[in-house]
């Protein structure tokens, strides 16, 4: 896939997360429980996957290949609920921009340390100044964002 194509997917990728939070945070006022809404948001995107898989039909991993991996994969399930229970909390009471913006400052925060350590395996990518820069916009976003 040509670099221009990786860079719209990216993008679409992002203008999703808006939408869910919205979604998500519906689901929390609706269900008045962050767990619930959880466990519903995660039963559909298994449904969705379960069909995704069926029509796909690709190859299932060994189970001594799932064995033999890193202990950190199996963490990603946690953080998704993790996260899915900050969005449904956080959304109604804050909003999408607040709750999107801290997130996203979060996200970049977080990936430029694991960059400059070149964590689990990812290639490694010196901190710098445009990358301070950038973090640095960031977070006057969520300030111009939350305070507006």
């Amino acid at each position: 896939m040509n670099q221009s194509l990786l860079l719209l997917a990216g993008l679409m990728t992002g203008a999703l997360v808006p939408l869910q939070l919205a979604f998500n945070g519906q689901l929390g006022l609706v269900t008045k429980n962050a767990y619930s809404a959880g466990f519903i948001i995660f039963l559909v995107g298994a449904l969705a996957f379960a069909v995704i898989l069926l029509a796909t039909r690709p190859a299932v991993p060994s189970l001594t290949a799932l064995a033999a991996a890193p202990k950190t994969v199996w963490l990603g399930g946690l953080i998704a609920a993790a996260y899915i229970v900050a969005v449904v909390t956080l959304t109604p009471k804050i909003g999408i921009g607040a709750t999107a913006v801290l997130i996203i400052a979060g996200q970049l925060i977080t990936a430029v340390i694991l960059d400059h350590l070149g964590a689990f395996g990812m290639p490694q990518v010196a901190l710098n100044w445009p990358r301070l820069a950038g973090v640095s916009l960031i977070a006057a976003g969520v300030a111009l964002v939350k305070l507006s």
